[in-house]
């Protein structure tokens, strides 16, 4: 409208004045003039839009998370001046984009007029200019319903929920997401319960460029019913800066701030708010700089002692428990970078249960909840608790090992944040020095093989997340004891696919002088692989599902004998370990080409199903014979059926729910 107007003022006023002017520079004024009027429209326009576009901004900020708690904390942006360099390395990071408010540039998802189903339930989704909208069941409707039928479930309540054929819709504004590096999912507000944030029953998978429902990005029950997760309560412990729930025990209803959205500076430096002030004085600056003490009016994890600078990651990357749970809800964690994490919210650690005096009885014989996030055994089975891994590892307790070990946030790629040289054996030689010249006396293997990969045997692939097996940082020697007592997969039968149980632990006897096993008859003579993913649990199975794909173990082990049994985990009955399946089967031969969903229909899955065994039958192999026993084949590829199928007979199909 301003253009429009504009452009009648230039045509009724300035056309018959610039027919007047003689002089060229009577017409350069008339042109700057001009120009200046024109910017000035132009200017206005751009005000109103930025006005509009701002209202709708503060319209959204009013429904979310507020920031600007809790005292002392300043944000990330008033770091950046005097620390340009780390605070450029620290945006690049997936640290900052953990969580972000929705808005162009942030979300990954498509929102372009798509429509999606999920048990019956229909979403839309459209992006109107720079805003993200979901049509969908009214979400609090829905955390009500839920809530009435737990509660009468448990008996809590006598009442059932009311029957609703047609629950109550709404068009709802995407406020929130977290995650911007394997998947994004979305949160949606609350306008019943203060600023709740609701998840969105579907999360965007970056690698795929698709959607899918959020519970089959998990290992969660697929018989289990549908959580109806809030961001209150859940991620704001660890995905932003200083979070505090901040809930009203009289109304449920909450008030939830953080420091700042995302893991920012302050998250690892302490609050900045006084070594600001404080540094403003140049000659401070300067003091400081001309002595090698620290300032203490921050934190710098890299001053600190391996378990201090340990707590600072531990303190998100750590499965804890909250001394006090209330205090918690309503103010947050009351830990700061520097303190001591184990005296507010210390680590869950099953292996020292007698000490750990504070932890609520039943939680320690709840053996169904600690399945969840430790094998049995103690150790941790989940990624994002990497501190539950170290803290039990001798390199940690009895040495200096810490994060920072190997970490860095400033001078790594963000992908892992592993710091310079230490994405191999540079990491394990800076303190076990001794090894470097005598890397194959000490593995057995050659010096440039991944066997001599200091990662790949005591830091094997076996912890599960975000749809994939994780290097573990419970860091442990080889060993068939742990895989007997626990099942958890071992290095040596996580690499060499096609091995039993007994050739590693011959080979473990020989070299490092560890006691022989007592096995069975098929622990004997049945490759450890294929005991795990026929007979094993949902985790164990998906750990393998990914390990089959993995480069190094289909080397060491051959290709030919993997696809039937990758194939037949595309009819298994966890999402999670379909995906995985059908991942490692795209990297066989024959199967680049092959097309499968692993949350699609019943019907279509087993279309594809019938597809990838013809492939297989299709494509020549030789199995060796001396392997052929071991893998459940003959020569030519044919299975043993009869073994594999007593095999899947004995299959541990207790409910399998990780907690990452």
């Amino acid at each position: 409208m301003e253009w429009l107007l504009f452009s009648v003022l230039v045509t009724a006023g300035f056309v018959p004045l610039l027919r007047k002017l003689r002089s060229f520079q009577s017409w350069t004024w008339a042109v700057v003039f001009a120009t200046v009027l024109l910017a000035f429209a132009g200017a206005k326009t751009w005000q109103s839009r930025s006005m509009q576009k701002t209202q709708a901004q503060e319209q959204l900020l009013k429904v979310l998370p507020s920031e600007g708690g809790p005292t002392g904390y300043i944000s990330s942006d008033k770091c950046q001046s005097c620390h340009p360099d780390q605070y450029n390395s620290w945006y690049k990071s997936f640290h900052r984009t953990m969580t972000q408010v929705a808005a162009p540039g942030a979300v990954q998802g498509n929102f372009e007029g798509v429509s999606l189903e999920l048990n019956g339930e229909k979403f839309r989704l459209e992006r109107r200019g720079d805003e993200y909208w979901a049509e969908m069941v009214d979400p609090d409707w829905h955390h009500d319903w839920t809530r009435a039928h737990r509660d009468f479930l448990t008996g809590a309540s006598q009442a059932p929920p009311p029957v609703a054929p047609n629950p109550p819709r709404t068009w709802k504004r995407v406020g929130m997401m977290t995650g911007s590096h394997h998947f994004q999912a979305y949160w949606v507000p609350s306008e019943k319960y203060g600023n709740v944030q609701f998840a969105f029953p579907f999360a965007w998978l970056i690698e795929d460029q698709r959607w899918v429902p959020r519970k089959d990005t998990f290992i969660r029950d697929p018989n289990a019913a549908s959580m109806v997760q809030i961001w209150n309560l859940n991620c704001i412990m660890c995905h932003v800066t200083a979070g505090q729930p901040r809930k009203n025990v009289h109304d449920g209803r909450f008030a939830s701030r953080v420091a700042e959205m995302g893991i920012s500076c302050e998250s690892c430096h302490g609050p900045a708010e006084q070594h600001v002030r404080e540094n403003l004085d140049p000659r401070r600056r300067y003091a400081i700089h001309r002595t090698d003490k620290p300032d203490s009016t921050i934190i710098n994890p890299a001053r600190q002692s391996a378990r201090t600078s340990s707590h600072i990651c531990g303190q998100c990357h750590g499965m804890k428990w909250t001394l006090d749970h209330q205090t918690w809800l309503t103010d947050g964690f009351s830990y700061r970078p520097g303190d001591d994490l184990m005296k507010t919210a210390p680590l869950i650690r099953p292996t020292q249960f007698d000490s750990q005096t504070w932890l609520p009885d039943q939680m320690k014989q709840d053996r169904e909840f600690l399945n969840t996030i430790f094998w049995p055994d103690g150790v941790i089975r989940v990624t994002g608790r990497e501190y539950n891994g170290i803290i039990e590892a001798a390199c940690h307790t009895k040495g200096e090992l810490s994060c920072l070990s190997c970490h860095s946030m400033h001078k790594s790629h963000p992908n892992d944040q592993l710091a310079a040289r230490m994405d191999g054996n540079q990491a394990c030689l800076q303190c076990h020095g001794s090894f470097k010249n005598r890397i194959e006396q000490h593995t057995h293997h050659r010096a440039d093989s991944s066997g001599s990969q200091c990662y790949n045997c005591h830091m094997p692939h076996n912890t599960y997340g975000l749809l994939k097996a994780v290097r573990s940082h419970h860091i442990e020697n080889p060993n068939v004891k742990s895989s007997l007592d626990a099942g958890r997969p071992n290095a040596c039968n996580l690499c060499h696919l096609d091995q039993t149980l007994e050739w590693t632990g011959q080979y473990l006897s020989e070299w490092y002088g560890q006691p022989a096993p007592k096995l069975t008859a098929d622990q004997q003579s049945v490759s450890a692989a294929l005991l795990w993913l026929l007979r094993g649990d949902a985790a164990q199975r998906a750990l393998l599902a990914w390990n089959m794909g993995w480069q190094p173990a289909q080397e060491a082990s051959g290709q030919e004998w993997l696809a039937p049994f990758l194939t037949q985990l595309l009819d298994d009955p966890y999402s999670a370990v379909r995906y995985m399946g059908y991942r490692s089967l795209r990297n066989l031969p024959g199967y680049s080409g092959f097309k499968y969903d692993y949350v699609g229909s019943p019907g279509d899955r087993a279309i594809a199903l019938t597809e990838a065994r013809q492939i297989w039958r299709q494509t020549p192999v030789a199995i060796p014979e001396e392997k052929c026993s071991r893998v459940l084949m003959d020569k030519t590829g044919r299975p043993e059926q009869e073994t594999i199928d007593r095999l899947i007979k004995q299959r541990d199909n207790r409910p399998v729910e990780l907690i990452e």
